[in-house]
């Protein structure tokens, strides 16, 4: 596994049963998660079947995302999946990452 998944790793897991939100850029549309983070799962794109599955973090938890009225509506599954392809982490703070792959750009703080 590689550096930067394993400090991302590392961080998530220490925001256990708290509240993130996680705001992620990909081309021209921006979604905000409100996620309670209960756990962290990585998933490698080779122990997979599907090919289209790449490797990714898997957060496990509850969360709501904004929908384009403003209102905070539920995720329809209790996870929420970061691709790992191209992690660059730019910075992690105390309460706060941010990293970009391949797919996206993210922003993940505590609430």
């Amino acid at each position: 596994m590689e550096q930067n998944v394993q400090k991302l790793i590392d961080w998530l897991e220490a925001q256990k049963q708290a509240t993130l939100v996680i705001t992620k850029q990909e081309l021209n549309d921006l979604d905000t998660v409100h996620f309670t983070l209960e756990s962290v799962d990585y998933r490698n794109a080779e122990d997979v079947i599907d090919e289209y599955l790449d490797s990714a973090l898997i957060l496990r938890g509850s969360g709501n995302t904004l929908n384009a009225d403003g209102e905070l509506v539920p995720l329809p599954q209790p996870s929420y999946e970061i691709a790992v392809s191209g992690l660059k982490l730019n910075a992690v703070a105390e309460d706060k990452a941010e990293l970009k792959t391949d797919r996206a750009v993210y922003s993940i703080a505590l609430s």
